[in-house]
């Protein structure tokens, strides 16, 4: 499923810089549209993200105190175009903090391109048979 928020970010670059660095720095937590009433159905959730001015975007935290994920399995998956591994654990701190209950993995930083590590990644958290 794909999280959309309520309100569209500008398709402008900067524009939507600008939103998404106002709500990290405020620490919102943006209303989603398409948001299910619930996720009870699944054990495992892999949630993947930008990084969006040095962590995950706050939507990503709208999404999971959404919801119970006591005994839920998540795993989150990033990429951006620093490739910054410093930003990339501040956003797996942002989803720790955020997945209340939940047992969050270590979270898979790789370029599209790699997909020897992202094949690696499923593969040694039994995600793929």
């Amino acid at each position: 499923m794909e999280i959309q928020p309520e309100t569209p970010y500008p398709t402008d670059y900067n524009e939507c810089g600008e939103v998404a660095r106002a709500e990290r720095d405020n620490n919102e937590r943006p209303a989603i549209a398409n948001l299910p009433e619930s996720i009870k159905e699944y054990d495992t959730i892999l949630i993947g993200y930008p990084i969006w001015w040095h962590t995950a975007p706050m939507i990503i935290g709208s999404f999971l105190e959404s919801y119970d994920l006591t005994d839920k399995e998540v795993y989150p998956f990033t990429q951006s175009a620093s490739m910054d591994t410093e930003q990339f654990d501040n956003s797996i701190a942002f989803v720790r903090e955020n997945a209340d209950g939940a047992t969050v993995y270590d979270g898979l930083f790789a370029r599209p391109s790699d997909t020897e590590t992202i094949d690696g990644y499923l593969e040694n958290n039994g995600l793929v048979q």
